[in-house]
């Protein structure tokens, strides 16, 4: 009979997430994760597999919880350009509070372990792809709508968009200025206007 998992299982993800979003996968030691945890090493393992799927959970777990501002944004927005920009500025609070500037989980991983794995990659692949097609669904609608600009398509004004959004997490590791990170959001949009 399959053991009962006595804990807060989520509370376990976040605990663990900060301590790989802190230290790197390859950074954080069974021992931290297991302070962080409270968990002891062999219930780790019997509950998330190994270190390398507890990882991996942690990210399935960062995607849930930014996935709700990219829906926040969504729920608050008149029209698609208003709610690429409320996606971007969803995020600012988060870039200019972290004193740590640990920027973005998930491009952290792509960093560290985007050619290490064949599953983080695949994971990494596929979550790029859900930010990509949000993107461009928005930027179609915003095209037809005749809010955003026909210039490019919708698929590469979502690369251009997304990339955007890739640096605009990078940049707020280090510059925690709201003046000069509301100025990126802007001008980004301005390309699409």
């Amino acid at each position: 009979m399959a053991r009962i998992e006595e804990f807060d299982r989520e509370q376990v993800l976040k605990n663990a997430m900060n301590v790989f979003w802190e230290k790197g996968y390859n950074g954080a030691s069974m021992q931290e994760l297991v302070e962080a945890t409270g968990l002891n090493r062999s219930s780790i393992y019997n509950s998330f597999g190994s270190k390398l799927e507890l990882y991996q959970d942690t990210l399935s777990y960062y995607q849930k919880e930014s996935g709700g501002q990219f829906q926040r944004a969504l729920v608050r927005a008149k029209n698609p350009l208003q709610a690429i920009r409320f996606i971007f500025e969803g995020f600012l609070p988060e870039m200019i509070g972290c004193e740590k500037g640990r920027g973005c989980f998930s491009m952290n991983c792509k960093i560290e372990m985007g050619n290490q794995d064949t599953g983080i990659r695949k994971w990494l692949l596929d979550s790029q792809e859900n930010t990509l097609s949000l993107f461009q669904d928005l930027i179609a609608d915003g095209q037809e709508q005749g809010i955003i600009n026909k210039n490019e398509d919708c698929r590469n004004y979502a690369y251009i968009i997304f990339n955007a959004f890739q640096g605009f997490r990078m940049t707020g590791i280090l510059i925690k200025e709201k003046k000069v990170l509301q100025k990126i959001i802007d001008n980004t949009i301005k390309i699409i206007e």
